[in-house]
């Protein structure tokens, strides 16, 4: 599928209707940046909004894999080219799993079931995709902020000033990323710092500085109890990079970016449980999801 030809096809719909990112985010339960990395080609939708933005935009679901108008005519074939160019896309994969549940969804996909199709491709791929895990402090730059390397760089928009540029003169007492290619990347990592307590306080002026976005509410999400929040950005499709601290010497140091309203990382295995806001549930069953894509 060419995601950057679909990507101007949603917006070239999109004017026509006369609709701005906003207003049609709005429509579909999503955040407005979600929509422009559609028409970007950075992302494509999720399966649970797909049917209703086609409903919008007025085109059916091969129109949309297709990036393009098609004749009545030729919706049957358009309809085997999309399922021929999935079929090749799920060969190229590393890793074959749940090949019964791949049969399943062919059968759909003959069916017009299209749209469930795009669900479960989604939960198969990040199930064929092994998460890497990184503690080595010699690679932060390399996966964290504006230099990282080419995968670990573009983590969906969301901003890392968040995190320190650099920690080759920092007391780190704890560093984990977790990358996952689970047909979208998806992120999750936390850096553990002890400052000296002039360092520490020009630390926290920094990050009150940067300030706290609204993220009550996403994903459960209450609150922090056992260390005081400092800097926060958060979205409500994309999750979370925030600083918090113990009100001492430490600061710790979290992202955790993802999409489509669950993370396909176990990230309960991967980071204690102390560092993550009260009431956060991001598992593909949790209540926040089941909300928006009710």
């Amino acid at each position: 599928m060419d995601q950057e030809k679909i990507g101007k096809f949603i917006a070239s719909l999109r004017k026509e209707q006369k609709l701005t990112q906003e207003q049609l985010a709005e429509k579909l339960g999503v955040t407005s940046k979600s929509v422009s990395r559609w028409e970007n080609g950075k992302n494509m939708p999720d399966y649970s909004v797909l049917k209703g933005l086609c409903n919008i935009l007025g085109i059916d679901v091969n129109e949309f894999l297709n990036g393009e108008k098609i004749e009545k005519s030729e919706i049957q074939t358009y309809s085997i080219k999309n399922l021929d160019i999935i079929l090749k896309e799920y060969y190229q994969m590393k890793k074959q799993k749940n090949i019964f549940k791949f049969i399943a969804i062919i059968i759909g996909i003959i069916a017009i079931s299209l749209i469930l199709f795009l669900g479960c491709i989604f939960i198969l791929m990040g199930g064929l995709n092994k998460e890497e895990v990184i503690t080595d402090t010699s690679k932060y730059q390399e996966v964290i902020g504006t230099n990282a390397n080419s995968k670990y760089k573009d983590k969906w928009e969301m901003s890392e000033e968040i995190f320190p540029k650099s920690i080759n003169k920092l007391n780190v007492k704890n560093f984990k990323m977790v990358y996952l290619d689970a047909w979208d990347n998806q992120y999750l990592s936390y850096l553990v710092v002890d400052y000296s307590k002039t360092d520490y306080e020009k630390e926290v002026e920094r990050l009150n500085k940067y300030g706290i976005e609204d993220y009550i509410g996403y994903y459960g999400v209450t609150g922090f109890t056992n260390y005081k929040l400092l800097a926060m950005e958060s979205d409500s499709y994309q999750g979370f990079v925030y600083a918090i601290t113990d009100g001492n010497s430490r600061i710790i140091y979290v992202e955790m970016i993802f999409c489509n309203y669950f993370m396909d990382i176990k990230y309960k295995k991967h980071i204690p449980n102390d560092y993550l806001p009260d009431g956060f549930d991001a598992t593909i069953d949790n209540n926040y999801r089941k909300k928006i894509i009710k």
